[in-house]
Order: structure tokens, then sequence, then C-alpha cells
């Protein structure tokens, strides 16, 4: 089974420090950012940095990405354009 760490949108070489340190799902890295830094051995901004993408990735929704345009459509109406379309 792939580590849901491998689903985060980072350098290949954090994802693995991340999973060598003993990071397997994105809800194990969301105690604290001084945690996260001392057992990778990066920076504390760096940690923020994978803190915040395993935020935005979502502890219970980590195998699901978030759309990039909520609520929109997208419809093309010829081969040289794309019409955008709030569904509120």
């Amino acid at each position: 089974m792939e580590s849901e760490i491998q689903l985060l949108e980072l350098a290949s070489g954090i994802k693995e420090s991340l999973i060598n340190a003993g990071f397997i799902t994105i809800d194990s890295m969301l105690n604290s950012i001084t945690d996260l830094s001392f057992k990778v051995g990066v920076d504390v901004y760096i940690a923020r940095i994978i803190l915040h993408e395993a935020r935005r990735m979502g502890a219970s929704s980590a195998h699901q990405r978030p759309p990039l345009l909520s609520n929109t459509t997208a419809v093309a109406i010829d081969k040289d354009k794309l019409v955008l379309k709030s569904n509120n």
C-alpha cells in the first residue's frame, strides 16, 4: 500500500524524509511544527510549509484532492474558448 505522504505535493526528497522519520499518514504529521521539524531534521520554516500542505490535503480526505475551482463548471464552446460558469 502506498503511503499517504506520497500524495502530498512536496519534493520527493522531503516525502522520503517524512516516511523515513516514521510519518506514514497525513494525520500523523498534524501534531506540531516543532515535532515535525525535529523528527525530519528540517528548519521550522520548512516544517511550516510541509504542515501547510498536509492540512491542505485534509486529514480526513487524503485520497480525494480538492477541486481547483469549487462550484464551477467548465463548458467548451469551441476549440479556442473555455467558459467557466458558477454553480451558485
